[in-house]
């Protein structure tokens, strides 16, 4: 869907589709869980301190994730746009992958950042991770606004994907869809045939 990237590839390999889709599961998964515990009452028997604690080491796994899946992304290259694709729909392209990406860094950085100048432990699986800075209302604050509104950006620009997704599979049956799909066999051109096909 991208030309960002070096050494253009006809499809994705298997280590980007399985990363891909265990990074949009996780992703959902946060999604659902940072919509639901803000609403959970505090108290003793209260949950929400474990919910807050998932939320959080899901964040720092997914940021892991989300820098191998960059580092992947960098070393084995991305496929080129099919032929014939308008010039406005592979600099748009481009464009909103380099939106997802900045936005799925700087999310797990603000919520790590938000949480290490918060006055509550950061756990993460259980395990406490020292406390590097003193609790500072106003960076947290700060961090804390940053990671929820970069949440409501990446969540239009998701939005967008899907659309854009949709389109390839439906209106251009290109083959754009299938290669991150693990279900398919990663031809650029699957759709494309199988259109032709029923057409001849």
């Amino acid at each position: 869907m991208s030309d960002i990237g070096k050494n253009p590839i006809n499809s994705f390999n298997k280590t980007a589709i399985l990363v891909h889709w265990v990074i949009a599961f996780l992703l959902m998964i946060q999604f659902l869980i940072g919509l639901d515990m803000v609403d959970i009452p505090k108290g003793p028997d209260s949950p929400r301190p474990f919910w807050f604690n998932t939320h959080k080491s899901i964040g720092i796994i997914l940021g892991c994730l989300i820098l191998f899946r960059l580092y992947w992304r960098l070393r084995s290259g991305v496929p080129e746009s099919p032929a014939g694709t308008p010039t406005w729909e592979r600099i748009a392209a481009n464009l909103s992958h380099m939106l997802l990406y900045f936005c799925m860094i700087l999310m797990p950085i603000s919520g790590l950042l938000g949480s290490l100048f918060s006055k509550y432990d950061l756990l993460f699986i259980g395990i406490t991770i020292p406390k590097l800075f003193d609790h500072a209302p106003l960076i947290k604050e700060l961090m804390t606004n940053t990671h929820q509104w970069t949440a409501y950006i990446f969540l239009t620009i998701i939005c967008l994907h899907i659309l854009a997704t949709v389109k390839h599979l439906v209106i251009d049956c290109d083959g754009v869809f299938e290669r991150m799909m693990p279900n398919f066999t990663n031809s650029p051109n699957g759709s494309a045939k199988q259109k032709n096909g029923e057409n001849s």
